[in-house]
């Protein structure tokens, strides 16, 4: 299997970890949602509902590839889905951790772009 199909494979298989323990957990009201569109590398787990008089719906995590490289664009989890993207098998020099400021990113072990 080529890079970009084990990249695809890697976070899909994560990002559906995630979601199957929302799942197994749920907040009343919000539904969690998991999106994966390989034609564009968008891939998404995210919340939709209502907790209590308030309207949830965002991105928990937000991956995409782009120019051969894992973007973590948003990632709101307790221990970073980058930790399991790394677990996995996908190296920190093809990881771009996009939530960071393009100058900070220099300042990290993972790529810059």
């Amino acid at each position: 299997m080529d890079k970009l199909n084990t990249y695809r494979t890697i976070i899909k298989e994560v990002l559906t970890r995630y979601y199957e323990l929302d799942l197994e957990q749920p907040s009343p009201g919000i539904e969690p949602v998991l999106a994966f569109d390989e034609v564009r590398e968008h891939y998404f787990w995210a919340q939709v509902g209502w907790n209590h008089r308030e309207r949830t719906c965002g991105s928990t995590v937000y991956i995409r590839i782009k120019d051969g490289k894992v973007w973590v664009e948003e990632d709101l989890t307790e221990d970073g889905v980058t930790n399991d993207l790394l677990e996995a098998g996908i190296p920190k020099h093809d990881i771009v951790l996009g939530f960071q400021h393009p100058k900070e990113r220099a300042l990290t072990e993972f790529a810059v772009a």
